[in-house]
């Protein structure tokens, strides 16, 4: 697949300054971070904490601008043809820089259009069952799967999601058929496996959580690398037999190309100090997440990475664009 190059943009007045210079006086106003997602969800409110802990950072007021759509791709659009000036950033995720360039034609670059500056969190998905389902565990699931191949279903918020995603890789590793059966979002899917309509729904961890905690929903196991602290009773997709079966959401600090990598440092540093406070990583968990640190030599590297796996998922589920 092949992407149009950003056209670069900058002031008039800016092209004249050294980068250093700019970048030293930076940041001289608000900056405008750029949220894939409506108001009053999981990942708006953890862009709103990272507006609030990084104004407080930074000396300036950082702006939330919710701009959804696309499944991420108009939000990056924007700040793809913005400014290299360091001014607008972009809460990318997973789906913006890893699944959508697989599944949809994307107007920008996940790679040459941005500067990535920093890790943000991670959230893993949960596999819940209905109370009425038999089965509570990966074993006795892919025992059921496979004594009835393509009779049973799992709800999620669509095929190119993360949390389908976690299941298509699931099922290649296990060697079972298990239909999907696509929804407009989390919650309806949930209230239908809550009645007992649909056996099975996956979505990111903070979906379903309160379900599974009050009993509405049976937790089967989590997508993380390790076991969610707010659900240390449901085991990994790793630990019941699935090592690879791992997948989190991850959202990440991203900035237009071109835009100076002291700007980029800072923003890293930012973020370093906000996620090593306690009462933010205490927030964090409040809302499902888990605050992640990388090095920004090894932010595109990683980007990359998930690119190529997700990848090859999602042409092994024969997975088209919805």
């Amino acid at each position: 697949m092949t992407f149009p190059r950003r056209a670069a943009i900058a002031g008039a007045g800016a092209l004249f300054l050294p980068s250093t210079t700019r970048a030293q006086a930076w940041p001289a106003r608000p900056l405008r971070l750029v949220i894939p997602f409506p108001p009053g969800g999981a990942q708006d409110n953890l862009g709103r904490l990272v507006a609030s802990k990084l104004s407080e950072t930074l000396g300036q007021q950082v702006v939330p601008d919710n701009r959804p759509g696309a499944s991420g791709i108009l939000a990056a659009e924007i700040v793809a043809r913005a400014p290299a000036d360091g001014y607008t950033v972009l809460l990318g995720n997973i789906a913006s820089h890893t699944i959508n360039p697989h599944v949809q034609k994307i107007p920008y670059d996940p790679f040459a259009d941005f500067v990535p500056a920093a890790m943000v969190a991670a959230t893993p998905n949960l596999l819940c069952a209905s109370p009425s389902f038999p089965h509570d565990t990966v074993a006795k699931l892919v025992a059921a799967a496979k004594a009835a191949p393509g009779k049973l279903n799992y709800g999620s918020s669509g095929a190119s999601t993360s949390p389908s995603l976690s299941m298509e890789l699931f099922k290649l590793r296990a060697g079972i058929d298990i239909q999907l059966a696509a929804y407009k979002g989390a919650a309806p899917a949930a209230t239908d496996a809550m009645a007992g309509h649909i056996p099975l729904v996956i979505s990111n961890l903070d979906s379903l959580r309160a379900l599974a905690q009050t009993g509405k929903l049976k937790a089967i196991a989590v997508t993380g690398p390790q076991r969610s602290p707010t659900m240390p009773d449901t085991p990994t997709f790793a630990e019941s037999g699935y090592p690879d079966v791992v997948l989190t959401s991850w959202s990440m600090l991203m900035l237009p190309a071109g835009t100076s990598p002291a700007i980029a440092q800072r923003l890293h540093a930012g973020m370093s100090t906000m996620n090593t406070d306690a009462e933010v990583r205490g927030r964090l968990a409040q809302m499902g997440f888990d605050p992640v640190t990388l090095p920004l030599d090894q932010l595109a590297p990683y980007i990359r990475a998930e690119h190529t796996r997700w990848g090859e998922v999602i042409r092994a589920a024969s997975i088209k664009m919805e």
